[in-house]
């Protein structure tokens, strides 16, 4: 190639190959330092529209398997409080057993008949008084609760409906029992016998909706993961390729800055001829 002081083709072209190999460094250092292969839309379009809906994805479903699990905790809440009254209920029937025998005096019955009242009272308590934040479980003041467990793209599946429990004095019907007569105590034993029918229903009905949140959470979980490894697979970056990309730029750079050089040194030697 001719040596020609105006101009310098193979500077030129070694200052043009250094150029684009910079900006190749930039980017590669841009995706390594962000984690992501697609940074822009200019880097592909289509993987960066695909993955951004597969990402918004992700979130609505990780927001649906933290509903179906408060759900289940409220239900857990609720059958405690359900236990508890079971125990009650189940205390209130031997008193009814023991006052309905006639060997009992009235005044043993009436002292038998204040502990009933308590306890018949507790249950009352504990039925308006358990709650999860301000939503009342046992009063039957809820009604039905329905349970986002999916994204919203299929409303008629995405949600598990909460039938409600009302184990109240009323719901239970065992408003106005007594037991300080023999008679009473007789009937105070059928009424709380079909009291706790009621509540081993209303539990039994609580288990079955645990037990279908609890396979809601589980399909989530496997729907976020492969979600999620789709979005991957588009969108992050393989960051051992990267690597080594990197590797192979920053060797071109260095070759390029020592061809560079080196370009330049020819419009020296014309000067060291000309003096």
């Amino acid at each position: 190639m001719s040596l020609s002081v105006g101009s310098s083709f193979s500077a030129n072209t070694a200052h043009h190959n250094l150029q684009q190999t910079s900006a190749r460094l930039s980017l590669t250092l841009a995706k390594l330092s962000a984690g992501r292969r697609v940074t822009s839309a200019g880097d592909d379009a289509a993987s960066l529209a695909i993955g951004s809906r597969l990402g918004v994805e992700v979130r609505g479903l990780a927001q649906a398997q933290a509903n179906a699990g408060q759900a289940s905790s409220m239900l857990q809440v609720a059958d405690g409080g359900m236990a508890n009254i079971n125990d009650i209920l189940t205390r209130m029937k031997t008193l009814s057993v023991q006052a309905g025998s006639g060997q009992l005096s009235t005044t043993d019955r009436s002292a038998i008949n204040d502990e009933f009242q308590s306890l018949a009272s507790e249950v009352g308590r504990i039925s308006s008084d358990t709650a999860f934040g301000s939503t009342n479980l046992l009063d039957g003041s809820a009604g039905a609760l329905s349970i986002k467990v999916g994204t919203g793209s299929s409303p008629g599946s995405d949600t598990i409906s909460v039938s409600p429990v009302d184990s109240s004095n009323a719901g239970l019907s065992i408003n106005g029992l007594d037991i300080s007569s023999q008679a009473g105590a007789d009937a105070a034993n059928t009424a709380i016998s079909a009291a706790i029918d009621s509540v081993q229903t209303m539990r039994a009905g609580i288990g079955s909706s645990q037990n279908r949140l609890d396979y809601a959470s589980r399909n989530i979980a496997t729907s976020m993961e492969n979600t999620e490894a789709a979005r991957s697979s588009l969108i992050d970056l393989d960051v051992a390729r990267a690597m080594s990309d990197l590797a192979g730029q920053q060797t071109r750079m260095q070759a390029g800055l020592a061809m560079h050089a080196q370009a330049n040194g020819s419009q020296r030697s014309i000067l060291k001829l000309l003096a």
